[in-house]
């Protein structure tokens, strides 16, 4: 869920600022996470040192990729934008294994940042659950970063520009927000959320691939589209929802083992029927345009 989550935000934030679907999200995050895992495997550093690391280098690429490319095709329409992140996916598969050494689909190990036999264990018997001190750590990493974020959206002169921009790029320009900054950290921003997610998501997994973060993503896509891209919050909202959907459907499947196969297929099922019913989003609405 903390990987759902901040890839969530990561790409509803590139879409209200640069307003294009960001394809190339889970292999950016991926190139963080890879950083991590060549100074941990190479130099033995510890995985708190080594995700800032991560995050700072996705952070750095998601601006380079703003001001080298979007800032120069400013003039693309929206779809020309979602083939160049596509683009984007492409070259990323082939710069990740050529800088690290190691084939596009090999799985390398990242150390969780608590070893996952270390639990904390609530209640006794039939009662007992074991919580896994990693998953713990992830929560409160995502929820302090996630708090941070909203409360700078909300309180902060980047947060009423970032909004602003969002809004309306043309006349946030006219009112003096240097949109080409906005955009660009947002970027930032975005690429180091997404380094985070993967940290995260890989320490659990224990395995790392340059497209390890595509059913993060496709998830992610899902719940903006379930809670509505007109807002930030909504999408968020919209990948814990997934989430919940997943654990409330396992459970179903555990007593009725035959439905096993079909997960995936009643939890995106039930998406669809949530997105027929409320087309414009959980927490959207019909937007009007006089002409």
């Amino acid at each position: 869920m903390c990987a759902g989550i901040l890839a969530t935000f990561a790409i509803t934030l590139i879409f209200k600022t640069s307003y294009t679907t960001n394809f190339a999200q889970g292999v950016i995050s991926a190139l963080g996470a890879y950083v991590a895992v060549e100074l941990t495997l190479e130099h033995g550093l510890p995985l708190w040192g080594v995700a800032i690391i991560g995050v700072v280098v996705a952070f750095g690429v998601g601006v380079v990729i703003d001001v080298l490319i979007f800032r120069q095709g400013k003039n693309v329409n929206a779809l020309g934008k979602q083939i160049i992140t596509m683009g984007l996916i492409s070259l990323f598969v082939g710069i990740i294994p050529f800088v690290f050494a190691v084939a596009s689909y090999e799985s390398v190990p990242l150390q969780p940042f608590i070893p996952l036999t270390e639990q904390l264990v609530i209640g006794e018997g039939a009662t007992r659950v074991a919580i896994p001190y990693n998953t713990i750590i992830a929560l409160a990493i995502t929820a302090v970063l996630m708090v941070l974020v909203f409360v700078l959206l909300h309180k902060s002169k980047w947060g009423l520009s970032v909004r602003a921009t969002a809004s309306n790029e043309i006349v946030a320009g006219m009112m003096g927000v240097n949109t080409k900054v906005i955009t660009a950290i947002s970027w930032g921003i975005a690429g180091a959320l997404g380094a985070v997610a993967a940290i995260i998501y890989v320490g659990n997994a224990t395995f790392s691939s340059s497209l390890v973060m595509t059913s993060t993503q496709i998830n992610a896509f899902l719940a903006g589209i379930l809670g509505g891209f007109i807002t930030f919050h909504g999408p968020v909202v919209g990948a814990i929802i997934i989430y919940l959907l997943n654990a409330i459907v396992g459970c179903i499947c555990i007593h009725v083992p035959e439905l096993s196969m079909w997960k995936p297929v009643l939890v995106y099922g039930i998406v669809m029927l949530l997105v027929l019913i409320k087309p414009q989003g959980l927490f959207g609405k019909k937007m009007v345009k006089k002409v």
